[in-house]
């Protein structure tokens, strides 16, 4: 049964810390939203950077889950799932990101938890719980955070121990058996030492139909963080942070769609089989499949004030573990059978220190960053006995099975990251009104890779031919004089073909420069010119020599990207409209854009430019309503990108890149108790492949989500909610194999979501 339906109780209420950036008071003014974009804490609307802000309150009563649904009431803000839910996420920020999936890149948007850069790909999808805020921060960064950052940033601020006992403990019960629950308590343990630990569990049923099996797409992950701050003295403090997680399922599955004849007719797939049942929740799956990823991690941050300055030292240490076996959709059939392990370990130590003199505030950093992946592939290439015959001219049925092996890679690599950063910030006013601000940044990385193929191929199965319809022959299995020999692609420096090709030594001065002027005590104007760079990498997928890929084709070059942005922040109405905006320009050199080379990703670098706006609005109509609108227009244009095996493309879109985006948050107070609050996203036409085919492009959507409160008194609260209230079916995500394998595979969003929540909190 596809729904779970479960009794729904009566509602919760909301503060409208619900909305993040207002509160809404029997008086309805504005909350006081403090930020620390700038490494200081600030009123968000005095902040001369394009920042969306989540206070806590709002992440819960959203229904904010994990960490990609926050994009749903960011502007500008897409995360897809290439791979599945609760595994590698793509992150773009006004177009900017990376929709390469391996395990050893890391995208252009920095991801933050606690002060710490996370650097494991296959981490960055994890449970929201007893969060402070979430900040999110547009533009290149790197003057005033560790890791430099080409696009932006997110930063996910735990409640830190208090002194005060607190506790909290959140229940949701909704359909398809899920069971999420929350606790934390803190408090003082000393008249020193305070203390607070935080766990989370979520566990659901499948939502995707398995016909043959087990359904998927599945939860069962849990998570923890133990925090205990240490005030050693009146001005020096130490905090130190453990945590972890720990996600284990049933691998998300794909729906499969067999490509199409050309004539506008659907096909099987290669293998002979094709979902035609019109249901996008269900299909089947030969191949139960695992998805396991574990993490764990720990940070000590020393703090130190005195009159004079800040000094602060964050040493930390992160480390995340996963194993993912896929059913890469040919239906039943054991057609295409990977998987992927790695093994992600990172230390980093940075040192900040700033302080204010008598005309200017200022900041200065050290950032060292190391980090190593080992990398574990397998692929199992199977054909259908039928079309080997076709190919080397044996009689039909020569094979004597459905499918028969024709090739397997085993794949092993070990990727080497070494980066130091110095960093620095000015702020100068120039007049009671126009401030000056300058900031520095130099980052030197050296990047090596060890990365080796080992491919078996199946004698029989290749003969002596190279042509398949699939491509070529004699591109998957090295020279095809020799069939059924083992080979590698050796991409070590033993291997002179790769001699001097294994190592990226970048260097790079970056910065800003941003002018701020405050029209009155609610109004500020800024004007900033900032530039990001990210390094360059190595492609670690599939990799052959197919459609005449090299180990010189392995490296691909580091990205850059200067932005110019003038922005407004307002206050209007006596402080019941609040409107934020930035209009902005990038100019982006080596755009690191993902292309297809048979079925591996592999990486090129294009130039590219990207024009848009971000608007936020904040509206109290009255005691009783409280209005949150947000909107982002976007236009993105690569110049040429090579797409191995098609040609060169030009003047495409960039993906997870809708044109245009809107959002927004409607809450009622009915009565002191009883509140009512509706949310929606929509999103325009975006594209999943960088080619921009028809088949890459998802159609724009609308999805609805409600919440029914009730504050039982000051410490309980009970809630019902409504995730896509119409049903919506949309894509999050595809990738096109109709040259390889004759089908497409497509993930969709989660259905409609129905639920009751009970919150307890003590402070």
């Amino acid at each position: 049964m596809r729904h779970h339906k479960i009794a729904l109780a009566v509602a919760t209420t909301l503060s409208l810390g619900m909305i993040s950036t207002v509160h809404a008071q029997d008086n309805s003014v504005f909350e006081t939203i403090q930020v620390t974009a700038k490494k200081r804490s600030q009123d968000l609307q005095d902040v001369s950077v394009s920042v969306t802000a989540f206070s806590g309150d709002a992440l819960r009563e959203l229904n904010m889950t994990d960490s990609v649904d926050i994009s749903a009431q960011t502007p500008g803000l897409n995360i897809g799932t290439p791979v599945g839910e609760g595994n590698n996420p793509s992150i773009s920020l006004r177009g900017v990101g990376l929709n390469d999936f391996n395990d050893n890149n890391e995208g252009p948007i920095a991801v933050y938890r606690d002060d710490v850069y996370q650097s494991a790909m296959p981490g960055l999808t994890f449970q929201l719980f007893d969060l402070e805020r979430v900040e999110v921060l547009r533009g290149p960064q790197g003057t005033l955070y560790g890791r430099n950052a080409t696009g932006g940033l997110v930063h996910f601020i735990s409640n830190e121990p208090t002194k005060d006992t607190e506790v909290l403990f959140d229940l949701t019960l909704a359909e398809y058996n899920q069971i999420k629950a929350e606790a934390a308590v803190g408090g003082s343990l000393t008249d020193t030492i305070q203390a607070r630990l935080a766990i989370a569990t979520n566990n659901h049923d499948g939502y995707v139909e398995n016909r043959i099996g087990k359904d998927a797409n599945e939860a069962d992950s849990r998570a923890y963080r133990l925090q205990v701050n240490f005030d050693i003295t009146e001005d020096f403090t130490a905090l130190l942070n453990v945590h972890g997680g720990k996600s284990s399922t049933n691998a998300p599955q794909y729906q499969h769609l067999a490509s199409d004849d050309g004539a506008g007719n659907s096909t099987s797939d290669f293998y002979g089989y094709a979902d035609t049942d019109g249901d996008n929740f269900a299909g089947e799956y030969n191949r139960q499949g695992i998805l396991d990823i574990d993490s764990d991690g720990l940070s000590l941050k020393l703090n130190w004030e005195n009159s004079d300055y800040t000094f602060t030292s964050i040493t930390a240490i992160e480390n995340v573990e996963k194993l993912h076996q896929e059913d890469t959709d040919v239906g039943p059939y054991s057609g295409l059978i990977p998987q992927f392990a790695s093994k992600n370990e990172q230390f980093s130590q940075e040192f900040r220190l700033s302080g204010s003199a008598e005309s200017f505030d200022w900041i200065v950093g050290a950032y060292y960053f190391e980090n190593e992946v080992n990398g574990a592939l397998d692929l199992d290439i199977n054909y259908p006995g039928p079309l080997i015959d076709a190919i080397t001219g044996a009689p039909e049925g020569t094979f004597g099975s459905e499918l028969v092996p024709f090739v397997n890679y085993d794949i092993d690599y070990d990727q080497d990251t070494e980066s130091y950063g110095l960093f620095g910030q000015v702020e100068k006013p120039l007049t009671d009104k126009l401030t000056l601000t300058l900031g520095l940044r130099y980052t030197s990385e050296e990047r090596s890779m060890d990365y080796q193929n080992l491919a078996t191929t199946n004698a029989d199965a290749v003969v002596n031919s190279c042509l398949i319809p699939a491509g070529d022959v004699c591109g998957l299995v090295g020279d095809a004089s020799y069939p059924g020999t083992d080979y590698y692609f050796d991409f070590t420096e033993q291997n002179p073909a790769a001699a001097g090709l294994t190592t990226i030594d970048d260097d790079n001065i970056s910065g800003q420069i941003g002018l701020d002027y405050k029209v009155n005590k609610d109004t500020l104007v800024f004007f900033n010119i900032a530039n990001g760079f990210k390094s360059g990498g190595f492609n670690g997928g599939f990799l052959d020599f197919t459609d005449g890929v090299t180990e010189e084709d392995v490296a691909f070059d580091s990205e850059e990207l200067t932005s110019y942005e003038v922005g407004i922040k307002t206050t209007l109405a006596s402080g019941d409209v609040r409107v934020n905006s930035s209009v902005f320009y990038y100019d982006y050199k080596n755009y690191q854009a993902l292309t297809f080379a048979g079925l591996s990703q592999f990486i090129n670098n294009s130039d590219a430019t990207l024009q848009g706006l971000d608007a936020e609005v904040t509206w109290v109509p009255g005691d009783d309503w409280d209005i949150k609108l947000g909107a982002s227009l976007l236009d993105t244009e690569i110049d040429r990108v090579v797409v191995r095996g098609v040609g060169t493309v030009e003047d495409r879109e960039m993906v997870l890149a809708p044109k245009y985006t809107i959002n927004g948050i409607v809450r009622y107070q009915a009565t002191d108790a009883i509140s009512a609050q509706i949310d929606f996203n929509h999103q325009g036409e975006q594209y999943f492949d960088i080619t921009n085919s028809e088949i890459s492009k998802e159609k724009s959507y609308t999805v609805f989500n409600a919440r029914l409160g009730y504050e039982i008194n000051d410490y309980w609260k009970v809630s019902a909610f409504v995730k896509n209230i119409t049903d919506e079916e949309y894509r999050v995500y595809n990738f096109d194999f109709t040259q390889s394998a004759g089908f497409i595979q497509e993930f969709y969003a989660r259905p409609r979501w129905i639920g009751v929540n009970v919150q307890y909190n003590y402070y």
